[in-house]
């Protein structure tokens, strides 16, 4: 290869000419530490001396130089003497950031990438995670891109990257993830559950899973037009008319999508009534035999013979009164009444007397206030007044 003065070199090429600067080499010494090393390919004198730059600011003179781990500032070598030729600077990363391709709505189906970026040297290393509710995030791939060939419903949520190399590590934001999808098949349930009877209250409601959510309409089953609209319906009088076969629409602008139908009958009200008359009517039947049964026992019991006194003990008589009457004088009657009263049982030796009184009479026609149930009058009844003899 020549060149003359003034004018370009000519000849065919042969001889390649490379220029190699210095670089920082990062090894780390501990778990917290790192020891940068200036290094360059080139032939340098045996003692070559170097300067180190913090953020471009002149901070030491050496071969090495020791930085914690983690650290954001930039640091870079030179020789000395040798401003223009320094070293390109290291530093860890800074936060990453995130793009999403395609950035319009991402469809149930579609294609969506996930990009990971931050500015780091040595270059990082990438790292995607996806949050699930408030656990721990879950890793998903160590790759600067993380790829749905077909996102999913699923895949909904929160992401977030990290970038790390060995002078540190940053993790990104987290950027939310909403897929678009029409409605699934939608659920119908009706309150009461149990047969419905006329004049009752029925609520139909439905519910389905749907990005954004669903609006819901009613139909009846051979019907055009909706009963109703909104996810609840309710039949505040119900009626025979009323029984058939229901089904609900739930609609978005990705989809729509109709439920299974739902039979609903009723009963009459007769039946009803008739169920409750029977009721009642046995209810009925139950507490008469139960007021009967009471009633018997009490009457048994009030029935039952009074209890025997004990042998020894005979209750004393209680006096009886009469109408006496007489046809004749009383001065030619004297009458005596060998009279003794109940009394308990004695033992043989005692004796007791009885001291007779004079009989009073009544004339014919005088009667007592008081009579024996049972008494009749009889013209030859007396009575009399005895009295018991003290014992001495």
């Amino acid at each position: 290869m020549t060149n003359e003065p003034g004018e370009k070199y000519t000849g065919s090429p042969g001889v390649t000419l490379s220029v190699t600067g210095l670089q920082v080499q990062v090894r780390r010494s501990a778990s917290t530490w790192l020891e940068l090393t200036c290094h360059s390919s080139c032939v340098l004198s045996d003692r070559p001396e170097y300067v180190w730059y913090k953020n471009e600011e002149n901070i030491k003179r050496g071969s090495s130089l020791p930085v914690s781990s983690g650290s954001t500032d930039r640091y870079s070598c030179n020789l000395r003497g040798s401003y223009s030729h320094g070293s390109p600077a290291v530093y860890g990363p800074q936060r990453p950031s995130v793009s999403v391709s395609p950035s319009a709505e991402m469809l149930e189906g579609g294609s969506v990438t996930l990009t990971c970026s931050a500015d780091a040297n040595p270059a990082a290393s990438y790292t995607w995670y996806k949050q699930d509710g408030t656990s721990d995030p879950r890793l998903l791939s160590e790759e600067p891109q993380l790829v749905f060939s077909s996102i999913q419903s699923s895949d909904s949520g929160n992401y977030s990257c990290t970038a790390e190399n060995q002078l540190g590590r940053k993790t990104s934001e987290f950027i939310s993830i909403d897929v678009k999808y029409g409605p699934q098949r939608p659920s119908v349930s009706v309150s009461p559950s149990a047969e419905m009877l006329e004049g009752d209250s029925v609520t139909l409601t439905c519910s389905t899973d749907a990005n954004p959510a669903a609006n819901y309409t009613w139909y009846k089953e051979h019907e055009d037009s909706p009963r109703a609209s909104g996810q609840i319906f309710t039949i505040t009088d119900f009626t025979a008319e009323h029984s058939g076969n229901y089904y609900c629409e739930a609609q978005n602008e990705m989809g729509r999508s109709n439920s299974t139908l739902l039979r609903i009958t009723s009963s009459e009200k007769g039946g009803s009534s008739w169920s409750k008359t029977t009721a009642v009517a046995f209810t009925s039947v139950i507490l008469l035999v139960i007021i009967i049964l009471a009633a018997f026992l009490l009457i048994r019991k009030r029935s039952r013979p009074a209890e025997r006194p004990d042998n020894n003990e005979i209750p004393p008589a209680e006096p009886c009164y009469a109408t006496v009457s007489f046809s004749r004088n009383q001065e030619d009657l004297l009458l005596y009444s060998n009279v003794s009263p109940a009394r308990p049982h004695r033992r043989k030796e005692e004796v007791e007397e009885v001291l007779y009184s004079g009989v009073n009479f009544e004339s014919s026609g005088a009667a007592s206030e008081r009579r024996c149930e049972g008494a009749v009058d009889d013209s030859s009844a007396l009575y009399s007044t005895v009295s018991k003899a003290p014992r001495e």
